[in-house]
């Protein structure tokens, strides 16, 4: 039922207008990260240009140059800011931060148009200017965060001028110049946008299958192996204990040899299945070789471990599952656990939790050791 729930759920949220304007913080995060550097410094770039173009005021008018200086300032003065904050990791504060940088040297520009004679006239193409931003200093962040800004951008200079800011501003002028390249802004923003998530997405699908086992969906060894330095480091600087389970699936040769390898594969998916079922969202689950599984419990100690353990040899126990036709057949599973210690390194803690293991099979199988101070203890089995 849950899952006809999300199906229905996602097909409405698709269907309706504007759906592609939609990017989960996880691409936007990835935007951010790939670009900020380049939009930063961009923006310095802005900075020289904007404030430089006072050349421009004085060759057209020498005169009206004199009271745009401190107008010019004020590309000086704003569009540094975003550089500043170019460390932060909301991108959302940030699109909203540059586009009102943005959107404020904009009305500078206009009033700097107002005190040069002709001003309007020759200017009018500088807008386009702000056309181009978009494809260049927003490529940090989301389309719908370009798209508002290129139509307020489009927008600013004839509301300044309605406001009465902008005396002899040409509406119609400025309209059919700009208006047509901020539709066209927008096109390109749109397709560039597209082709980020559709590269974005593969990166994603390549990099699970680089740490995905593909024949039980559980984390594969290399990936397991990253995890536990980065679980290691965490426990050497908090002290928080952790656990370490070895699980391995009894006789698991006979099954492939009586039933065939199909089936024993199916018998791995059961396992990973029993796993995720068994285990915390926070706990970490792998297949590290052939049926020999590992999972990993963060700030649990001795006691957790073994509940654990023991419950999910206990869900293996009790369960049987169709092979062909009517036959059935069931597995049992083996636990080796070992929790991490001070003064001990990974391979210590891998080797213990293998000898818990294989004192479990040596024991008869189906059943959970733990190992304790260089003391391999049998847990008792549940009712």
């Amino acid at each position: 039922m849950k899952k006809i729930r999300k199906t229905i759920e996602q097909k409405l949220k698709n269907s309706l207008p504007f759906h592609w304007l939609q990017e989960d913080e996880a691409l936007l995060q990835k935007k951010l990260d790939d670009h900020r550097a380049f939009a930063s410094r961009l923006f310095l770039l802005g900075t020289l240009i904007g404030s430089g173009l006072w050349v421009w005021d004085y060759v057209i008018d020498p005169v009206g140059a004199v009271q745009t200086v401190w107008l010019r300032l004020v590309f000086f003065v704003f569009l540094p800011v975003p550089w500043l904050f170019q460390n932060i990791r909301n991108f959302r504060f940030l699109s909203s931060l540059l586009i009102g940088v943005i959107l404020v040297t904009e009305v500078a520009f206009v009033k700097i148009l107002t005190h040069l004679h002709m001003g309007m006239v020759y200017g009018i193409g500088g807008f386009m200017y702000y056309m181009l931003l978009p494809p260049l200093a927003l490529q940090p962040f989301s389309l719908r965060s370009n798209i508002v800004f290129i139509l307020m951008a489009a927008l600013v200079p004839h509301l300044v001028a309605l406001a009465g800011w902008a005396p002899g501003f040409e509406h119609l002028n400025y309209a059919v110049l700009i208006w047509p390249a901020a539709f066209l802004a927008i096109i390109i923003q749109y397709f560039y946008a597209n082709e980020y998530k559709k590269r974005y997405e593969l990166e994603k699908r390549l990099q699970k299958m680089s740490y995905t086992d593909t024949l039980s969906g559980l984390y594969n060894r290399r990936y397991f192996m990253r995890y536990m330095e980065k679980e290691w480091q965490r426990f050497q600087r908090g002290g928080e204990p952790f656990s370490l389970l070895m699980i391995d699936i009894d006789h698991f040769k006979k099954i492939n040899d009586t039933y065939g390898h199909p089936t024993g594969d199916v018998v791995i998916q059961k396992v990973a299945k029993l796993l995720r079922r068994e285990i915390r969202e926070m706990d970490f689950a792998a297949r590290i070789g052939g049926e020999e599984f590992a999972v990993i419990l963060p700030d649990t100690d001795e006691q957790k471990a073994v509940e654990v353990a023991e419950r999910i040899r206990q869900q293996a126990e009790c369960r049987r599952f169709t092979v062909t036709g009517k036959e059935k057949i069931d597995f049992r599973l083996s636990v080796g656990i070992a929790i991490a210690q001070n003064g001990d390194d990974i391979s210590q803690l891998m080797r213990a939790s293998d000898q818990a293991l294989y004192e479990a099979k040596k024991r008869g199988r189906n059943r959970v050791c733990f190992y304790s101070d260089g003391v391999i203890c049998p847990i008792k089995k549940s009712a």
